[in-house]
């Protein structure tokens, strides 16, 4: 990612903040409705696995140009989701759900250039979090 491009995805991240309760249920509405078998994953009450994502998505996409932090979140991530029963090809399903609910929230303002950068963010974590959910412990070193 460039600088253009993680711009792109923390300005447009910064309005979907403001309307987080309705992107994170469009986000879950939409992932359920794809692959109906991964609610079973899911409390009864989504209300605060909802404001897990909002929070996660806000963590990765303020360190987007800082890869010692996002490494550590993003393995850690995904070393966790694996005990929650993610596969890896749940993350396909997930990116489409992101994508589905910003356009669901901003509109005509998920251009194409928005959409590449959401799409190259996504993928820069999911590989993160992949790597983690492959890896028992840590194995990189955090200069912070």
């Amino acid at each position: 990612m460039d600088t253009h491009q993680i711009t792109l995805v923390q300005t447009t991240f910064a309005d979907v903040a403001t309307h987080a309760d309705e992107f994170s249920a469009v986000f879950y509405d939409h992932l359920f409705t794809i692959e109906p078998s991964l609610r079973s994953m899911f409390a009864a009450d989504l209300s605060g696995q909802r404001q897990k994502l909002v929070d996660e998505l806000a963590f990765i996409v303020d360190n987007l140009g800082q890869l010692p932090p996002l490494m550590a979140r993003a393995t850690d991530l995904g070393r966790r989701h694996v005990d929650y029963g993610v596969q890896p090809l749940h993350y396909d399903m997930v990116l489409d759900a992101t994508l589905f609910a910003l356009r669901a929230v901003l509109g005509d303002r998920v251009t194409n250039e928005v959409e590449i950068a959401w799409r190259r963010a996504y993928n820069l974590a999911a590989e993160m979090m992949l790597h983690g959910a492959n890896s028992p412990a840590a194995t990189f070193i955090d200069y912070d």
